[in-house]
């Protein structure tokens, strides 16, 4: 048997070279307990259903996003908690206005409602106006004939623009925007030609929740907790000893069982193999690694351990003939096991709660990378092993 002509070694190979080259040029990204940042944890102000919390957790993201911050992780705790992961370099007290305000938005005109942030149909990002700093938006044919309506015959009286019933402008209404004709075309206007950093925030605010939309409901920052670069590093360089430790640990104990490094190689070859594809994947869909992804790939590489050491057991019992119905039976235990991990897993999962949630994916992603990938190629690694050194 040549081993590298075996499609099962070649594939496990495949994926190695791919993964190491992932993680060469693209790299592996660190959730905000690793790198540093911040966690906002925000509180509702009652209870909400399932629905109105995706939709509360969608519409802070996308007001995130707005804003260029993409980088940024917002999940449910529960269904009166929202939590706020924020890298390091990120303008903190921008994200807390830009979280805290609801967004509700409405213009009025001689105490009648003219329009509300549900009329608006575009919005522009905030820049110089014809009339100062501040942001341009577009009203749907609908706000638009609404506005008319309500403006008409009332040239010279103030348009009063409020965010959250809070008033952030009250321009004149100019006798030409009175004349019952639509006009989609309006501004909100916050500082003249110089605005001030504080001008420039409210500005961005105010696009956000228009963009966006308003939340159903109010919500508070109940704390923060900051996490030092410094401080992320250090778990950094902590998870690489313990991992370090914990693979000597399991070579010692597999070199104990077997007393021949013939047999302890491939098992620890194949389980340095599972953490890089892993790495690999993650590194190619963007997931952020943090210390409950860490114990997620620990707990599968473990799991691997236990189905290699099946498989060597197997192996070994097999005489002739008999050495494929052990593999089979070898492969039963170990998909019968991988069913059970990772239907405890699923729970976690869609309960999504951040933490739980990055243990479940990496657990079942190493899980599944173990059985279809790394246990098919060790069983031909342990076959070319017995018998070139005539165990079997």
């Amino acid at each position: 048997m040549n081993l590298l002509k075996d499609t099962k070694t070649l594939i496990l190979i495949g994926f190695i070279v791919v993964s190491v080259l992932l993680i060469a040029f693209k790299g592996v990204s660190y959730g905000v307990d690793l790198s540093g940042g911040s966690i906002i944890v925000l509180k509702t102000e009652k209870v909400l259903s399932e629905s109105e919390m995706a939709t509360t957790t969608e519409i802070l993201t996308s007001r995130l996003n707005a804003n260029g911050l993409s980088d940024i992780s917002v999940y449910p705790r529960g269904n009166d908690e929202i939590v706020v992961e924020i890298p390091k370099d990120v303008d903190l007290e921008r994200i807390k206005q830009i979280l805290t305000q609801q967004g509700v938005f409405y213009a009025k005109i001689n105490g009648k409602i003219a329009y509300t942030g549900q009329d608006v149909a575009y919005v522009q990002e905030p820049g110089m106006t014809g009339s100062g700093y501040g942001v341009n938006f577009k009203l749907t044919n609908e706000g638009a004939q609404k506005f008319a309506e309500v403006a008409y015959g009332n040239g010279g009286a103030p348009v009063e623009l409020y965010m959250d019933d809070k008033l952030i402008s009250s321009p004149i209404l100019s006798q030409g925007l009175a004349d019952g004709k639509l006009h989609p075309d309006q501004v909100i206007t916050v500082a003249g030609s110089k605005p001030t950093k504080e001008d420039e925030n409210e500005a961005w605010m105010i696009y956000t929740s228009l963009k966006s939309g308003s939340l159903p409901v109010k919500v508070e920052i109940e704390y923060i907790s900051s996490v030092s670069p410094t401080l992320g590093e250090e778990f950094i360089k902590g998870s690489v000893i313990a991992g370090l430790f914990a693979f000597l640990a399991v070579g010692a104990v597999i070199a104990i069982r077997y007393k021949t490094p013939t047999i302890v190689i491939p098992i620890l070859i194949t389980c340095i193999s599972e953490v890089l594809i892993i790495l690999g994947f993650a590194s190619l869909i963007g997931w952020k690694l943090d210390l409950a992804s860490i114990a997620g790939i620990v707990a599968s590489v473990g799991t691997g351990v236990d189905d290699q050491i099946v498989i060597t057991d197997e192996t070994i019992s097999g005489e002739g003939n008999r050495i494929k119905r052990s593999m089979n039976r070898a492969f039963f235990i170990i998909f019968a096991a991988a069913g059970t991990t990772i239907a405890a897993m699923l729970p976690l999962f869609f309960m999504s709660i951040g933490m739980l949630r990055g243990f479940a994916i990496t657990t079942i992603i190493g899980v599944l990378i173990g059985i279809f990938i790394t246990r098919p190629a060790f069983a031909s690694m342990i076959k070319y092993v017995m018998k070139k050194y005539n165990y079997l």
